[in-house]
């Protein structure tokens, strides 16, 4: 967790918004916004984004206030097309994916941590195959994650898995929902988890903001 805060601070020159991030990442009670999210998609700024170096500067990099939809998740082979928010609250996950604030944006090296609902956006992960290119755009890139394996696991246990992957891995997608799909009594204690390694997309250069 320190190094994580260590990162968000050196990640402040970059975002205007890098300073509500980190609040909500370490406050004890959730941050709180408008029942009508904010949306800063939107993927013609890609345009305007100098890539020519083979990869993003920091500077074409805006970062998203909790709350705010940021990008969209999909894959044409098993119906998936939402989008995602970040910051992952009960009331996200009503309107698309959410994001945990413990992860980091695509292109920035570090674990992506996703949720959403296994009865609405989510409800296609059953369909999931090993070698399925799920696509990330946002604003500053389009990013592509082919999957390599999925696993269940007991609430706790991936809890587990989460935090060593944010702090010790590389950059890897994490979705994640309710297991049991079809179950509809009870609750379920059980996580159904897909796992994917980038396969295309740059990164990002953040630290050439503050240079």
């Amino acid at each position: 967790m320190l190094g994580y805060l260590l990162l968000w601070v050196g990640l402040a020159p970059v975002w205007s918004m890098a300073t509500a991030a980190a609040g909500a990442l370490v406050s004890d009670q959730a941050p709180s916004f408008d029942t009508r999210l904010t949306n800063v998609y939107d993927p013609t700024v890609q345009a305007s984004v100098d890539s020519s170096a083979g990869y993003v500067p920091g500077s074409a990099v805006e970062f998203p206030a909790p709350g705010a939809q940021y990008g969209r998740i999909s894959c044409e082979r098993i119906g998936l097309d939402a989008p995602v928010y970040w910051y992952d609250s009960d009331e996200i996950l009503m309107y698309g994916v959410g994001q945990s604030l413990s992860s980091l944006p695509p292109g920035f090296g570090g674990a992506i941590v996703l949720s959403g609902h296994n009865t609405t956006d989510f409800a296609c992960l059953q369909y999931v195959e090993d070698g399925d290119v799920i696509r990330f755009s946002t604003n500053w890139c389009d990013y592509e994650y082919t999957v390599s394996h999925h696993e269940v696991y007991d609430e706790k246990a991936l809890e587990t898995v989460i935090a060593d992957k944010v702090m010790n891995g590389g950059e890897e997608l994490l979705m994640y929902t309710c297991y049991p799909f079809h179950a509809i009594t009870g609750r379920k204690t059980e996580r159904f988890t897909v796992f994917g390694d980038r396969t295309a997309g740059l990164d990002v250069h953040w630290k050439e903001a503050s240079a």
